[in-house]
């Protein structure tokens, strides 16, 4: 059976984001069907709360923590836990999540909140500090806009003085392996690329921050985030200048 080749050039996407271009990348098929045709899966009803409520609870809990943590500074390990009990009983609540469903990512939750705050230490004597949460972020590129959102944006400030640079941050809560794997595909790995290539800095950088279950948070940093985002957007205007072109998409 030949594979379809269908054309998209009548098909023009105004925005793309990350998850997008990863599409268009991993098969230009997908990437027709879903992203031009919008052949949407309808999402099953389920009572159950899995993996992504988790990440999507923690975002919502690290956001409040943090918001929270730069009104009122304070360095007190006490204070700081419990800003982050707080901060997870307010997500709790706004997601409406039942106690029972969410008991098994509740029993972890004092190894995670302990390890978190051991690497927040880390990472602020590092000269980090906290600058925005879930930051919607748009950039235009050429007929295209680049759309997301940032988990968290920090300034990092140098040890001699000078001028602070922009850390993009992404979070995951997959095995610590799996996020070192995104790392060593070198180019492969678009997220923090594109993420990078929303903001306008000349020189930044940009790390995906493990969040374990266990207790162990750990920071994975793209250390070619700008040669990379630079490759990423040259790489963006050549693929959609040949769909534009009628390059098929098997």
């Amino acid at each position: 059976v030949e594979r379809p080749l269908p054309v998209g050039a009548s098909l023009p996407v105004a925005q793309l984001s990350s998850s997008a271009y990863a599409d268009l990348r991993h098969c230009p098929y997908r990437f027709f069907a879903l992203r031009q045709l919008q052949l949407q899966e309808s999402d099953e009803l389920g009572a159950d709360v899995d993996k992504r409520d988790f990440g999507t609870w923690l975002h919502a809990v690290l956001q409040h923590f943090h918001e929270t943590l730069a009104d009122a500074p304070t360095d007190d390990l006490a204070a700081r836990r419990a800003l982050m009990d707080a901060a997870a009983e307010a997500a709790t609540r706004e997601q409406r999540l039942d106690a029972g469903e969410f008991l098994p990512f509740a029993s972890g939750w004092p190894a995670l909140r302990e390890g978190y705050l051991q690497w927040l230490a880390g990472h602020e004597a590092s000269g980090a500090s906290f600058r925005q949460a879930e930051v919607r972020a748009t950039q235009p590129l050429g007929a295209l806009q680049l759309v997301g959102m940032l988990d968290r944006v920090d300034a990092v400030h140098p040890p001699g003085g000078g001028e602070p640079m922009a850390l993009v941050i992404d979070y995951k809560t997959e095995s610590d392996a799996a996020t070192r794997k995104r790392l060593a595909i070198g180019s492969e790995d678009t997220q923090l690329a594109f993420y990078a290539a929303l903001l306008q800095d000349d020189a930044l950088r940009a790390a995906y921050v493990n969040v374990g279950e266990r207790g162990e948070t750990r920071t994975h940093e793209q250390p070619d985030v700008v040669a990379l985002r630079d490759q990423l957007v040259e790489g963006i205007l050549h693929d959609f200048t040949r769909i534009a072109e009628g390059a098929p998409l098997p």
